[in-house]
């Protein structure tokens, strides 16, 4: 008997695990330059400032702003990379999944940048011709590394102890 539900030559997606990577994705774009809006654009005296007096820089050295937001954009993302690994069952899908948080965050800032400050080449002067940009790379593939091998270990303790 052949399998009717098969069909051959039509695109199938596992919305399982594809939808929680794109979810997941979702969350961390919004969420992470989100957070770091919100301290951004309110002055010491706690009154909201428009866009155009905010430092630009920080949409690209975000990590300049992790203690006034309580280190709260990097463990959206540490526990991010942390689930989507850990819900894996092969969990290199995850670290692969995980590692392109970054270049998607550093993709946001510059649409960020060009859609308040109109469009220009300081976005790339700031990350890749300064040292603090590469700094901001390091520490983002940092955290994203270890959250997605944080999550590896904990499901492989979690499946060691089922097995006791």
């Amino acid at each position: 008997m052949t399998n009717d539900t098969e069909i051959k030559g039509h695109f199938q997606i596992d919305w399982g695990r594809q939808g929680s990577i794109i979810f997941a994705y979702i969350v961390v774009l919004l969420g992470y330059f989100g957070i770091v809006a919100n301290i951004l654009l309110i002055s010491s005296r706690s009154v909201s400032i428009p866009y155009t007096e905010m430092d630009p820089t920080i949409l690209f050295w975000t990590y300049k702003v992790y203690p006034q937001t309580f280190y709260l954009p990097i463990l959206l993302l540490f526990f991010i990379c942390f689930l989507l690994t850990y819900k894996e069952e092969i969990p290199h899908y995850g670290i692969k999944a995980s590692l392109w948080m970054v270049p998607l965050l550093i993709a946001e800032g510059f649409l960020f940048y060009w859609i308040m400050f109109g469009f220009s080449a300081e976005p790339f002067i700031l990350q890749f011709a300064h040292g603090e940009g590469y700094l901001n790379i390091l520490i983002l593939y940092g955290c994203t590394f270890t959250g997605a091998l944080s999550g590896m270990k904990f499901k492989q303790i979690i499946k060691k102890r089922r097995k006791i």
